[in-house]
């Protein structure tokens, strides 16, 4: 499949006949199919250091066979499931059909699995949430900032605050690399902004004493996740987890 039937095939029909659909209730995925989205994700296990799905007590506090031994994902990972059936047409509606009404109801579901990861709960003395940055013209091209959307409702279910002090270059998206050039990917895309953060003037935001859900739409090399985390460490948080709707079970998957 090349790189124009791929787009033909995300954005399927016209912006106004899913401005139509959209209004009539008939757009696909809708927000009630991903009202179910909960009772796919408590049918699996997973490791909550990769995010991979994993069998019954094969991962361990130091990870599972996939990633025991090698550096992990930062400091665990959050997620719904893997990149498959409903999860990914409801993610690839909200990405490339910038169907922003299906983030809130993700992000809930986002939500709730993180209270379920961390039994303990969550407040905004400890707690913030990150989305990973999009660069200015990907916004203007996809017309919806997905991570921010997901994020937002995400702390809204949490009651804590969503801050972003990422800013990302104008690379070139991920969803068009393979895995390898994903890795070779500059690991200068993605830094920290000097101004221009709401309440902070100037100066860097200090995360000292907080953690942070690092939030995105799926996870697949985790090589962007470690560089936006690599950034945020400089603000010395707690931890870096990361929150992401989805993982690809197929690292090689150029295009999601």
């Amino acid at each position: 499949m090349n790189s124009n039937q791929v787009n033909a095939n995300r954005h399927g029909k016209g912006s106004l006949d899913r401005i139509i659909e959209g209004l009539i209730g008939l757009a696909r995925p809708s927000v009630t199919d991903m009202s179910h989205i909960r009772s796919l994700e408590a049918g699996w296990e997973r490791c909550v250091r990769c995010g991979q799905p994993v069998g019954a007590g094969e991962a361990t506090t130091s990870g599972c066979g996939s990633c025991r031994g090698t550096p992990g994902i930062l400091d665990g990972v959050i997620t719904l499931g893997p990149f498959e059936g409903l999860l990914a047409e409801g993610i690839r509606a909200l990405k490339y059909q910038a169907r922003g009404e299906l983030a809130d109801v993700l992000g809930m579901h986002l939500a709730l699995a993180a209270e379920k990861q961390f039994q303990k709960g969550f407040d905004s003395e400890h707690w913030i949430a990150v989305a990973m940055p999009m660069p200015f013209w990907r916004k203007i091209d996809r017309r919806v900032d997905h991570a921010s959307l997901i994020a937002h409702s995400l702390a809204r279910r949490l009651g804590i605050k969503v801050i972003q002090p990422l800013k990302k270059g104008p690379g070139l998206p991920q969803a068009g690399l393979s895995r390898t050039n994903r890795e070779r990917a500059s690991h200068d895309d993605i830094w920290i902004r000097r101004r221009g953060l709401g309440g902070f003037a100037r100066l860097l935001p200090c995360f000292k004493g907080k953690s942070v859900l690092l939030v995105d739409d799926v996870l697949t090399t985790g090589r962007s996740m470690m560089v936006a985390g690599g950034a945020l460490r400089q603000l010395e948080p707690v931890s870096v987890h990361a929150a992401v709707l989805a993982v690809s079970t197929n690292r090689n998957l150029e295009h999601i």
